[in-house]
């Protein structure tokens, strides 16, 4: 049930930390907390949170990742026992999976109309892109969270 409500763009019962690690794919995720999400991204997110980002960011799109991590990033992390991603990288994986969360809900129904908004340059984000956007900067992403949520409340963005 709890998946179903993630796919339809709900929250149910979750925590807003809890809803951002299921979609990043962390084990624990049902128990998380903001504090424990803070201190997950603060000693580095696995590395398949990367992929599971990706995968709904671009559903159709095998190379999605690399948009997140290079290649040579991604490739240096796979060769390592402990695959995990440093702060920075995991703060950026943090930040587009909360704006894919925003956009995942407001656009329920249409994955296509969600993929369309987060891959098309926006005039409110001076004609980049709303993952381009988010990728950049935790501020970036607050910014692109903030025209989500406005377009949720019935604001022309």
């Amino acid at each position: 049930m709890a998946d179903e409500a993630l796919a339809s763009g709900t929250t149910g019962s979750f925590s807003e930390a809890a809803e951002i690690a299921r979609l990043m794919g962390l084990p624990s995720w049902r128990k998380m907390s903001s504090l424990s999400l803070v201190n997950q991204i603060e000693q580095g997110l696995p590395l398949q949170a990367v992929d599971r980002v990706a995968q709904v960011m671009a559903p159709d799109d095998p190379h999605a990742k690399f948009t997140l991590l290079s290649r040579s990033t991604w490739s240096r992390l796979q060769k390592r026992s402990r695959q995990q991603l440093t702060r920075e990288m995991s703060e950026r994986v943090h930040g587009v999976a909360r704006v894919v969360l925003e956009a995942r809900r407001l656009w329920a129904d249409d994955e296509s109309a969600m993929v369309r908004f987060l891959n098309r340059p926006h005039l409110l984000l001076g004609g980049r892109t709303p993952l381009d956007v988010a990728r950049e900067s935790t501020t970036g992403a607050d910014l692109v969270v903030r025209i989500i949520g406005e377009a949720r409340a019935g604001v022309a963005v």
